[in-house]
């Protein structure tokens, strides 16, 4: 080419970051410059123009207004390059294949009319496409994002001679299409797996576990167990700490949440709640409206919201917690705090004699011992979900769940209802679920010469499996940042005036 090229940039589904990028290249843009003529690029200048050479087309097609669209770029330019991967192969948002397309309206726009959203384009999505799959594309130039660098390489190229096309090298998104597996308490959706062995990483190294792990070769690698028995049936302990770093929601517990609505909308029975307040930590941190007020204050709102939602009693489930870890004076062993269901599920698989176990003495039965009617608890731990004894368990974000199934903002209940039916004494307690240095051991190879070598009493002893206590368990929203675990201990003390 003699003279410098057009070129515009255009977007359309995608996060924009391949044209950050470019902006990016800071004092190496005005190398750009001397090279090609920018016409159009919105991100960086307000000026546009239809006259332009070579269109770099970012982000995947949405919508029929985004195909005709882009057919109208192809038709003015001379070279199209899909620029970055969800132009060059649909990338993210080509693998949402979970729900239809109705579906997903019905979720973002439950109020909308469906007469509205079919008549107003922007509401006109189908099946996402990549650039290729509505118009010609002559070169690909992919990444997430695309490298300034390799983009600059790219333009230099263009200018010294007409670029060869690189279509030979095109590749398409493949779907898998396997199925979910739901035999155990923790369920795997091979077609949202990214493998990237976060959850292998702590069921192996960290807890010494090994219920899962890579299986299969290539591309039919999945994660799954030898001769494909179930996490369950390989020594799972259900204590959902692959559930808590799965990044893409692929290992998943049910929720219960449809169901607890509809029996709230047709309640027969009492129905009691309980809280447990690691749990109600992270929903507060985690909403909008409640993580800007006063922890107590918080509370009162999530306690009245759930009134509001049909439960005739709200109560903390630390009372039960306490009553758990009362010393038994003729135990044999030191007691096991028996709060803690993972660490009973390995203490007994691997037959260790150095802990006493007493059912009875498990805060869930105390909690159904005392209650009429059906119990829900809400718990930062995943494993409860397997208890057939409650009725419902459900995490923090279920509880979100549950307030958006009943249509119910809890930023504008009357919070002056937002009293516990019972209080823990004088409304002080540590929760065992927050590591104590002193008591509380971590579930690992030498955990029986731990406790032998250690000056403890006959009970009770925290044991527990979760990489920061129950402040990282699965039935949390999850997080890996000390940071977001620290505010997370200091909402929970907040809320328990624990010092």
């Amino acid at each position: 080419m003699t003279k410098k090229p057009k070129v515009a940039f255009f977007d359309f589904a995608g996060c924009e970051g391949d044209q950050l990028q470019i902006a990016n290249l800071e004092e190496k843009v005005l190398d750009l410059l001397d090279l090609v003529e920018i016409v159009s690029f919105r991100e960086i200048m307000k000026e546009h123009s239809d006259d332009y050479d070579v269109a770099f087309i970012e982000g995947s097609i949405q919508r029929p207004i985004d195909e005709e669209r882009l057919k109208e770029i192809r038709s003015n330019a001379d070279m199209i390059v899909a620029f970055g991967d969800c132009a060059s192969n649909g990338c993210v948002n080509k693998l949402q294949k979970d729900w239809t397309i109705d579906e997903v309206e019905e979720e973002v726009y439950p109020e909308a009319d469906k007469e509205d959203i079919n008549e107003n384009d922007l509401f006109d999505n189908f099946t996402t496409k990549a650039v290729d799959e509505v118009v010609d594309v002559d070169y690909y130039l992919r990444g997430c994002p695309v490298r300034g660098e390799r983009f600059l390489h790219f333009v230099k190229r263009l200018v010294k001679k007409p670029v060869e096309t690189n279509k030979d090298i095109d590749f398409k998104v493949m779907l898998r299409d396997k199925e979910i597996d739901e035999r155990s308490l923790v369920n795997y959706n091979p077609n949202k797996c990214i493998l990237c062995r976060r959850c292998a990483n702590v069921c192996q190294d960290v807890l010494g576990v090994d219920a899962l792990g890579p299986v299969e070769r290539g591309w039919e690698t999945i994660i799954s167990t030898p001769q494909d028995i179930g996490f369950d049936a390989n020594g799972c302990i259900q204590c959902g700490q692959c559930v808590a770093v799965c990044p893409v929601d692929s290992l998943y517990t049910e929720s219960p949440v449809d169901n607890l609505c509809e029996e709230l909308e047709n309640k027969k029975n009492e129905f009691t709640i309980a809280l447990d307040s690691i749990a109600l930590a992270s929903f507060i941190q985690e909403h909008a409206t409640l993580r800007e007020m006063d922890p107590i204050q918080a509370e009162k709102y999530v306690i009245a919201g759930l009134r509001k939602l049909g439960f005739d009693k709200v109560l903390q489930y630390e009372k039960f917690l306490a009553m758990s870890q009362e010393k038994d004076e003729r135990a044999e062993y030191p007691l096991l705090a028996s709060w803690c269901l993972p660490a009973r599920n390995h203490i007994e698989a691997e037959n260790m004699g150095v802990l006493e176990v007493e059912e009875k003495n498990s805060p869930w039965n105390i909690l159904l011992s005392e209650k009429d009617g059906k119990v829900c608890l809400m718990s930062p731990c995943s494993g409860l979900k397997s208890l057939e004894e409650l009725d419902y368990v459900i995490s923090s974000p279920e509880l979100q769940d549950l307030f958006n199934g009943m249509d119910l903002d809890i930023g504008f209940v009357d919070h002056s209802k937002g009293e516990y039916d019972e209080l823990v004494a004088d409304n002080v307690f540590k929760h065992p679920g927050i590591p104590d240095e002193k008591e509380s051991f971590n579930i690992t190879e030498g955990l029986e010469e731990e406790l032998l070598d250690s000056d403890l009493e006959k009970g009770p002893v925290d044991v527990f499996p979760c990489l920061n206590g129950c402040l990282s368990g699965g039935g949390n929203y999850p997080t890996t940042k000390e940071s977001k675990i620290k505010e997370r201990v200091d909402l929970a003390r907040k809320l328990r005036e624990v010092e």
